[in-house]
């Protein structure tokens, strides 16, 4: 009976010491609309910005830490509808990546390499 709460205590510690780099990094963030939602994570080793367009069916735009931002089809999500607001006129950093929003658009771009994207209802560019 005694061996249970010590069991749980240390994996409750060894849990804790787990180090910061291995822990996963998922940020998310929204137009004030809520029809454009992001997420700033890390895929095998590399962050990226990955936008869900929920007004373009399964539409998504994404820019890694190389090469220039691409529209895709996805089969999930990443947004999350109580993610952060990013205001109209605001700006956020996450990383190499500055998203700036707009009453025209959002867009994303990585201060490194210059690729990016600007997304609105009416109009996805990227480059």
């Amino acid at each position: 009976m005694r061996r249970l709460p010590l069991l749980t205590t240390a994996a409750t510690c060894a849990a804790l010491t787990v180090p910061a780099a291995a822990q996963a990094v998922h940020k998310t963030f929204k137009t004030p609309t809520g029809k454009i939602q992001c997420a700033y994570y890390d895929v095998e080793g590399a962050f990226q910005i990955r936008c869900d367009l929920l007004f373009l069916n399964d539409r998504a735009v994404v820019l890694k830490t190389s090469g220039k931002a691409r529209k895709e089809h996805v089969y999930d999500a990443v947004g999350d509808p109580k993610g952060k607001t990013l205001a109209y006129g605001s700006v956020t950093r996450y990383g190499a990546f500055e998203c700036t929003s707009r009453r025209t658009g959002l867009t994303c771009k990585s201060r490194k390499t210059g690729h990016g994207f600007t997304v609105s209802k009416e109009s996805q560019q990227v480059f």
